[in-house]
């Protein structure tokens, strides 16, 4: 019972964001059939990904939902295969399994640079190193935020904005800190004959 009422708020939020959907959708003279589709299609995928993407704003979230479902329910007049097709696109793109953004992670204009890349590449295929096993149990002895950096980027080779987001932290401390240890990965563990 305690952990439905955890949940309760939130239930009854995603309802509200669904039912103002589905009143625009019918607005719009969108089909109920279709919209019902649409909505456990998007759904369904989502949560079989076990990684959808979510607003912590819940005006952001509210706000988008609706939007995306609108976008949908207009689609939905072109035709059920049309519709089909852009609903599993859009769940996928919004789960990390499909973050868009992923693409981009190691570019200069999303917080990396050619250095990150080459190293983060390097560490992945390099997990069990002794130098940098060693590095990790240090920074975990001298700076646990440092530390936590490290273990998101290196070892569960999360995105900087999936990052920030952990940490509660800003994008730019987390990207400084990232070049930081790309630095000192490259010059004194890589390049250091380790390899």
């Amino acid at each position: 019972m305690k952990k439905f009422l955890y949940y309760l708020p939130s239930i009854i939020f995603n309802l509200l964001e669904i039912l103002v959907s589905i009143l625009v959708g019918y607005l719009l003279k969108a089909k109920i059939e279709d919209m019902i589709l649409i909505i456990l299609i998007f759904n369904l995928i989502r949560n079989m990904s076990k990684q959808p993407i979510h607003y912590k704003n819940p005006i952001l979230c509210f706000v988008w939902t609706v939007l995306f479902y609108t976008s949908l329910f207009l689609v939905s007049r072109l035709g059920f295969k049309i519709y089909l097709i852009c609903t599993i696109f859009s769940a996928i793109i919004l789960t990390n399994r499909g973050n868009i953004f992923e693409v981009f992670k190691n570019s200069g204009q999303w917080g990396g640079n050619a250095l990150n890349k080459e190293v983060y590449d390097w560490v992945r295929f390099n997990q069990d190193n002794e130098l940098l096993c060693k590095y990790e149990k240090d920074l975990y002895n001298k700076d646990r935020i440092k530390y936590y950096i490290f273990k998101y980027r290196f070892r569960e080779f999360k995105t900087y904005d999936e990052i920030a987001d952990l940490m509660e932290k800003d994008k730019q401390r987390i990207s400084d800190e990232i070049k930081i240890m790309s630095h000192f990965i490259e010059y004194s563990i890589r390049l250091n004959g380790s390899e």
